[in-house]
């Protein structure tokens, strides 16, 4: 994984303990333009590509390869769509919009509405569901939690094999609630296990092909903190793959 180097500034405020460094914020706007920049302007180009050749070929095309420039381009709308609300959900988190309603959730029925919604993103992958024994409810925030596992499901999906296998489980652990996925990728270094948690941290485009913005784990730790549980990524053995455990009050 790629992480951010750290850059040593001198401090232009200081109140107590808040100090704010003007090199820092400036490294920030840095990996926000970056992110912005590749992450609009790709998918952008695909869609309009695909699209184009549609148009200007459509006579000529043969049914499949007609779907083919479609699927394209719609794939890269949801791509583009992923991006555009993590950045709106990151300033929303941040700004303290966002607040936790409580109520009693069904956990299996929450995993199976997320993976349903997830369908046209999770359709390549060789999904593997551990459901709990017995029926078990949380005391928390469905919308939250659900978006939290969306996130993890996403990244599974990004860092996984060339072919993603995933792993879900959901199961009752004491007083908590914990839900697992683990996929197939190269795993997580042990001295990286709480940096992927912070934003615009994200593996190179040497090792990976699609590095995306760094902010969806970020904002998964956010949400489950929000939520009052935990989110945490282990490598259980190497190379086989990130393990994240998603904790919750029952």
């Amino acid at each position: 994984m790629q992480l951010p180097k750290k850059i040593h500034t001198m401090a232009t405020k200081s109140y107590g303990n808040d100090i704010q460094f003007d090199g820092d914020r400036e490294q920030m706007h840095r990996q926000l333009f970056s992110a912005v920049s590749h992450d609009l302007k790709t998918p952008l180009a695909s869609m309009i590509g695909s699209l184009e050749i549609h148009q200007r070929m459509k006579e000529k095309l043969s049914p499949d390869k007609k779907d083919a420039l479609i699927s394209t381009a719609l794939q890269e709308a949801y791509r583009l769509d992923n991006f555009v609300t993590n950045i709106l959900d990151m300033g929303k988190l941040e700004s303290g919009m966002v607040k936790m309603r409580k109520e009693g959730v069904d956990i299996d029925q929450l995993v199976r509405d997320c993976l349903t919604n997830m369908d046209n993103r999770l359709q390549h992958c060789d999904l593997d569901v551990q459901a709990a024994k017995g029926k078990f409810v949380a005391q928390t925030d469905p919308s939250l939690l659900s978006r939290a596992l969306a996130l993890v499901l996403d990244n599974a999906v990004k860092y996984g094999g060339a072919q993603p296998k995933i792993t879900l489980r959901y199961y009752a652990e004491g007083s908590e609630g914990v839900i697992s996925v683990q996929d197939n990728g190269k795993g997580v270094p042990p001295d990286q296990y709480e940096k992927i948690f912070e934003k615009y941290t994200r593996f190179a485009k040497s090792d990976q092909q699609s590095a995306g913005t760094g902010l969806g784990l970020a904002i998964c730790r956010e949400i489950m903190q929000l939520v009052g549980g935990s989110v945490t990524v282990t490598t259980p053995q190497v190379g086989q793959g990130a393990l994240f455990l998603l904790r919750f009050a029952l």
